[in-house]
């Protein structure tokens, strides 16, 4: 049983690793294919409008409400009470979102105004076609999200692992053998069809599994009551990421002749890539285990292994914060730069990509605290917290695009995430009634010091000339080298935890 968890573990996580850098690939071809020009403006704005409005009306609601409720069917009800509450939990979800397609399709150009009033007129014309295009999916991420629900809760959890992989597979295979044909109107029926095909994917595991679609919505059905009951506070605390998305459209449409929109893009996914499968790791590694103790939120364990996962993030997310902060440029010339993407787009997504890396502890921090909340069953807080950091980032983006121009949109989420992050440590020790112990500040300021040393060390890099690939290399080297350096004479609690269990695998290993 053991094995068959890490085999799962390591499956999902080996899917999760593949289907960023895919991602990543897929940007850094569409990048070499359209730059930062209105066509990749265009084809941003378009591909966030039906994504974003999905994630507010239905997204968190289908991910987070379908299966606990359907597993309560399964122990309760049984299988076939089960699989009626999932077809029509799955067919007002379709319901729903076709509704939203349709009326989307039909005033695209009313919502391309709202969201993104201050795009040119040939960006603003060809922005309404592709979005027309890409409304569908809506309804396509709905069932494949519901699907995937469905699959996890019967215990396969591998298909839903590879979704992502297939559908960012299809559009690196539409940009480099039809997009010279098609253009960006065929970039925006790719992608549409790779959202179509994660539903085709699922289906074969999902008949194998007992799931028999038919048509029929039972209204008077007591789960879809306790769905909308659980629905509401996780779904106003997803709103934090979308609407966010949503504000730095309507800003960064009328910046920078609209090519805003694609240097924010670009430096957001690629910032996402790298927070997030660090968060993945974490989350899927104490998740599990807060679950288990989340009886008694103050016991010894469970206070240990939250402020455990925040010195790990502080450990890991620093350096890598300030490596981005004073490296962006290089990263992003190295990433990116190459066909239509032209050392003016690199300038202009490397300055959105250092504002994003100040937040990153922020939203490290969050993540984690987010998973500890709904752990013991609280939804609230995080509900409360996300219309805080939601009313914040609203107000300090319009300050700061005022002061700065678009750089401020990354500079608003960033100082949003570490504000949130602050008022989160502090409401999670109150209600967890775990105190911050002077060893555990130690270990926080320890990483806090070898971080300025490693910082200091890069800006003296910086004033020499290597080429960009080199000194990027000698940078992570000895900053690396820098912080492991000054930990070891700080004496860290964690960094000499991880020499001990090295040791100890060698041992082994030995033996």
């Amino acid at each position: 049983m053991k094995k068959n968890i890490i085999k799962t573990f390591t499956f999902m996580f080996s899917a999760a690793f593949l289907a960023k850098v895919l991602g990543l690939l897929r940007n850094i071809i569409f990048a070499k294919c359209y730059g930062t020009g209105l066509e990749a403006t265009s084809f941003f704005t378009a591909s966030r409008i039906p994504t974003q409005l999905l994630d507010i009306t239905l997204g968190a609601a289908i991910s987070s409400t379908f299966i606990p409720v359907f597993n309560e069917f399964l122990q309760k009800k049984g299988k076939e009470r089960a699989v009626e509450f999932a077809n029509s939990f799955l067919n007002i979800i379709i319901l729903i979102a076709t509704i939203l397609s349709v009326l989307g399709i039909l005033f695209a150009p009313h919502v391309v105004s709202l969201i993104a009033p201050d795009l040119a007129v040939e960006a603003f014309d060809l922005t309404v076609q592709l979005t027309r295009i890409l409304f569908p999916i809506m309804i396509f991420t709905a069932v494949a999200f519901v699907l995937v629900g469905f699959l996890q809760s019967m215990d396969e959890f591998n298909i839903p692992a590879i979704i992502s992989v297939v559908s960012n597979g299809i559009l690196i295979l539409y940009l480099l053998m039809f997009n010279q044909r098609f253009g960006i109107v065929g970039v925006a029926i790719a992608m549409a069809l790779g959202w179509f095909t994660q539903i085709l994917v699922q289906l074969p595991s999902a008949k194998k599994k007992g799931f028999q679609y038919h048509f029929h919505i039972n209204w008077k059905e007591e789960g879809l009551k306790k769905v909308v009951i659980l629905a509401l506070p996780i779904l106003i605390s997803s709103w934090v990421q979308p609407i966010n998305n949503i504000i730095n459209l309507r800003f960064a449409s009328g910046l920078e002749e609209g090519r805003a929109v694609s240097a924010i893009e670009y430096s957001y996914t690629l910032y996402l890539i790298i927070i997030g499968v660090f968060s993945y790791t974490l989350s899927n590694i104490i998740f599990p285990e807060l679950s288990k103790l989340s009886t008694d939120k103050r016991c010894e364990e469970f206070n240990h292994i939250i402020k455990t996962s925040i010195k790990v993030i502080a450990m890991f997310v620093l350096p890598m914060a300030v490596g981005i902060f004073f490296l962006s440029h290089h990263i992003i010339e190295l990433v990116y730069e190459r066909g239509e993407f032209t050392a003016n787009s690199t300038m202009l997504t490397a300055k959105a990509f250092r504002f994003y890396a100040i937040g990153m502890v922020g939203y490290g921090i969050m993540e984690l605290l987010n998973k500890v909340f709904y752990a013991v069953q609280d939804s609230k807080t995080p509900m409360k917290t996300s219309i805080l950091a939601i009313a914040l980032n609203i107000t300090l983006s319009i300050v700061l695009v005022k002061q700065i121009g678009y750089s401020g949109l990354p500079l608003a989420a960033s100082i949003t995430s570490l504000v949130v992050a602050l008022v989160m440590l502090f409401v999670a020790s109150k209600k967890m009634s775990f105190v911050y112990e002077k060893d555990f500040i130690r270990e926080i300021a320890r990483y806090v010091f070898a971080t300025i040393a490693m910082g200091i060390m890069l800006m003296a890099i910086r004033k020499f000339t290597f080429g960009v690939l080199l000194e990027t290399a000698i940078s992570i080297i000895l900053g690396v080298s820098i912080y492991l350096v000054m930990l070891w004479l700080m004496e860290s609690e964690m960094l000499q935890y991880g020499f001990k269990m090295l040791k100890q695998k060698l041992k082994k290993g030995e033996k």
